[in-house]
């Protein structure tokens, strides 16, 4: 005996008949060929992300090397132009500075000017001492480290 799919009925019960599907329609078939699409999707989707987001790291650290490149010169970046720059405080610029820098190729004379400007000291990589003499509204003393 030879079934046909002709005007097979997709769900419901006898009372509530499904939709009418077309012949050889394979809902399974269906159902991978959705799933590989929105696979493929998600995946050009994150790969999108992931070189939007390079770029974006790429712009920062040139950002950074320009400025630290122009403010070398004349001894390192007053504090408010890096928070005006960058949103961040002298010490965490100079340690994301160092941390750029050696990740690239620098010559020798650059670093030596960068570092004078810049120094990667115990207080450039950790902050403000926290034993320095405070205010009561936490603002250093003269005399306190930076």
């Amino acid at each position: 005996m030879v079934t046909s799919n002709k005007g097979a009925r997709l769900g419901g019960s006898p009372d509530q008949p499904g939709r009418t599907v077309p012949s050889g329609f394979d809902p399974v078939e269906s159902d991978i060929r959705h799933y590989s699409r929105r696979r493929k999707q998600r995946r050009q989707d994150a790969e999108r992300r992931r070189v939007k987001q390079l770029s974006k790291q790429a712009k920062e650290v040139e950002d950074i090397l320009a400025f630290a490149r122009i403010w070398a010169p004349f001894g390192g970046v007053p504090e408010d132009e890096t928070f005006i720059k960058f949103g961040m405080h002298p010490w965490r610029f100079i340690e994301r500075l160092w941390h750029i820098l050696s990740e690239i190729p620098c010559d020798r004379a650059e670093m030596d000017q960068l570092l004078q400007a810049f120094p990667s000291t115990a207080v450039a990589v950790t902050g403000p001492d926290s034993d320095a003499p405070t205010t009561s509204d936490s603002h250093m003393l003269p005399g306190g480290t930076p």
